[in-house]
């Protein structure tokens, strides 16, 4: 009886072990951008927001866009929406690599793979000069860097599409409000910055 009592109990401790260290391990990927000096968290984007990225979009840009990226992608859910909206192609960069292979196997699944691409990459390194549509959900410390990022690499008539928060410039069109808006800067007005006063 003392035996089968030390063994459940043992059983227990493992079971509380390595339900823990695999907690954890898929935990780390979601936490760890707390940890960096730009903190880019994973918060999805809702239907209001969606319908504002690519309202405003079709209201601003009378040129078909042919290729556009998502920083800081997440789930995949703008990618995949502007393919659904007629973009031929759309791509995800993300850091976290739990998303982007959630990413690559919903666009797997859905047979998108080939005009929906998920890669891992910092933001900060990778070349936007390809892409005539940029979208990201930012965070307030990023917003100034990004934009003198942009403003060396952004292509002749691309946009950049920014969620939450705003670069310290003026934008070319708003639309929505509270953590619902969305402002649209085009590339003669990101290379001419005028950095605003807070």
């Amino acid at each position: 009886m003392q035996e089968e009592k030390d063994s459940k109990t043992f059983g227990r401790i493992l079971l509380g072990i390595f339900g823990g260290v695999g907690l954890t391990v898929l935990c780390i990927p979601f936490v760890t951008p707390a940890l960096r000096r730009h903190a880019l968290p994973y918060v999805p984007a809702t239907r209001e927001q969606l319908d504002n990225i690519f309202n405003l979009l079709k209201q601003y840009s009378t040129k078909q866009r042919r290729h556009l990226v998502d920083l800081g992608s997440g789930d995949g859910r703008i990618v995949f929406e502007a393919v659904q909206q007629g973009l031929p192609r759309a791509t995800g960069i993300e850091l976290n690599r739990v998303l982007v292979y959630y990413a690559r196997l919903k666009a797997l699944t859905s047979g998108q793979r080939k005009i929906c691409q998920f890669k891992r990459a910092n933001l900060w390194k990778y070349d936007l000069s390809k892409y005539d549509t940029i979208v990201l959900f930012g965070v307030d410390t990023m917003m100034e860097p990004l934009l003198k990022k942009l403003s060396k690499e952004i292509a002749d008539e691309s946009v950049v599409i920014t969620c939450r928060y705003q670069f310290p410039i003026n934008c070319d069109r708003t639309i929505g409000e509270g953590i619902d808006a969305v402002w649209l800067y085009n590339s003669q007005t990101i290379r001419n910055q005028k950095i605003l006063e807070k």
